[in-house]
């Protein structure tokens, strides 16, 4: 716990400073270097020398890392600002390489990319992969879930410590971080959405899951689309708006393509799991498994999660200044809880989708409700 404790500030400084110079593009300035040298003259200072020492008779071991989203990208800079703790933390013995844009493995991939060790860690967006991740997802009810990806994270793992079903879910990778995105919204192309009858009928870029299904009873047309084909599918009105949160509509330039954004009626956070290969986590030597755990874990998720959510913010101010035309949608309170209506009513359909094998679904959902509650942001 004392190494976890003093490891966290020092993550915590790299990542403010990595977001404190990220442009409006998305993209770090030349102060990245200025960033890991003082992260880098922090670290000596904690007079952890006993980790220092630790590390010199090992071999060093070289991790890959793939990530749908640009290494460019807000949540790509604060990625490569763990990575850069980690290389630090273990005299850089202990490397990792990021992979972005789908460029090790595409995002609906990464998750066998992970398991068969074509990567050692991935970024994993459990909506990609439908079925696989469904207890994981309680979190991502549409309009019944967490709404700061922090809070995300406090639910999920306090979930994941009291649940064996969750754990054996997981067990697929070992688990690094878990920690939601941004809260989700519509955006649309030609009009915005103010009701109920604006959506039906309209071909909307969505993940697989829940919130698909959940499209399908609001009238929608959703398509599952991957990250990188969706500004394509855009411009070419095969679709006519997307399910997304800022950072991603900055990171992908959909805001090129996009006009209205529905943001005052969030609708669900997506979970993220940092998984890496059970087999070369198994391998590697437990000073560089420490070195791992304390830097993530429930501790490390929620600061990511906190990152994630000041980089949508950023991404925002990011877009509607690019934007002039950019338009926020809010609908009235009686639009929204028709949406809402129709949303709490798959509810009761995933709870019996979920009771299976003598597992309390209902319980399980009202425990994540509860949670949800105490983490109120």
């Amino acid at each position: 716990m004392e190494r976890r404790l003093r490891f966290l500030p020092v993550l915590l400084l790299v990542l403010a400073l990595i977001l404190g110079t990220v442009a409006c593009g998305g993209t770090a300035s030349n102060s990245g270097s200025e960033a890991d040298a003082d992260a880098s003259a922090e670290s000596e200072t904690t007079g952890d020398t006993e980790g220092a020492s630790a590390f010199a008779d090992l071999e060093p071991v070289h991790l890959t890392f793939t990530m749908h989203d640009p290494v460019t990208s807000r949540i790509g800079q604060a990625t490569q600002a763990w990575i850069d703790e980690v290389a630090a933390l273990t005299d850089n013995k202990l490397t990792i390489e990021l992979f972005g844009s789908g460029t090790l493995a595409p995002g609906p991939e990464a998750l066998n990319f992970v398991m068969d060790g074509t990567a050692d860690i991935g970024w994993l967006y459990t909506m990609f992969y439908p079925g696989q991740f469904s207890l994981t997802e309680v979190v991502a009810l549409p309009m019944n879930g967490p709404t700061h990806p922090a809070q995300t994270a406090q639910v999920l793992w306090d979930l994941y410590d009291a649940t064996p079903e969750l754990q054996t879910e997981l067990s697929k990778v070992h688990v690094l971080l878990m920690y939601g995105n941004p809260v989700n919204f519509i955006s649309t192309k030609k009009g915005p959405i103010n009701t109920l009858a604006d959506i039906r009928g309209l071909k909307l870029r969505c993940p697989a899951g829940a919130m698909t299904e959940v499209m399908k009873l609001w009238g929608a047309a959703p398509e599952v689309v991957p990250p990188g084909d969706t500004y394509d599918q855009l411009s070419k009105d095969v679709i006519g708006g997307t399910s997304w949160e800022w950072q991603g509509l900055e990171a992908f330039k959909l805001y090129e393509q996009l006009d209205y954004y529905m943001e005052g009626m969030p609708i669900y956070e997506g979970v993220f799991v940092v998984g890496m290969n059970n087999e070369k986590w198994a391998a590697l030597d437990p000073a560089y498994q420490q070195v791992l755990s304390d830097t993530t874990g429930k501790a490390g998720s929620v600061t990511f999660g906190e990152t994630f959510y000041n980089a949508a913010q950023e991404s925002k101010a990011a877009i509607l200044e690019a934007d002039s035309t950019a338009e926020i949608v809010t609908p009235t309170d009686e639009a929204i809880a028709e949406f809402k209506t129709i949303a709490d009513g798959y509810v009761p359909i995933w709870v019996s989708e979920n009771t299976k094998d003598g597992f309390d679904a209902q319980a399980y959902v009202e425990k994540a409700a509860e949670l949800t509650e105490q983490y109120k942001r």
